[in-house]
């Protein structure tokens, strides 16, 4: 994943440029809602597991054909998995 500040740079190296102003004003933008994102991003972390659980009881719940034998969800081993794949 590219940063803001390597795309500004990278792009202004290949026009053979400086980086303009307002390019400047956006990496400046980004470096002051750094904080705010790392908190945001912390605070789902926290919260994965039981958003990974609401999801599967969701799936679970509105396709109950899922528990059925040869199905996603025919065994504890199988739910499990599908657990793990959505936290994935």
């Amino acid at each position: 994943m590219k940063s803001v500040v390597t795309t500004v740079v990278t792009a202004a190296d290949a026009a053979g440029r400086f980086p303009p102003q307002n390019d400047l004003e956006a990496v400046q933008g980004n470096i002051q809602r750094a904080t705010a994102r790392l908190e945001a991003a912390e605070k789902l972390a926290a919260g994965l597991d039981k958003v990974t659980k609401e999801a599967g009881d969701a799936c679970f719940s509105k396709y109950p054909y899922l528990k059925q034998a040869g199905e996603a969800g025919e065994n504890q081993v199988k739910v499990d998995k599908c657990y793990r794949d959505i936290a994935h």
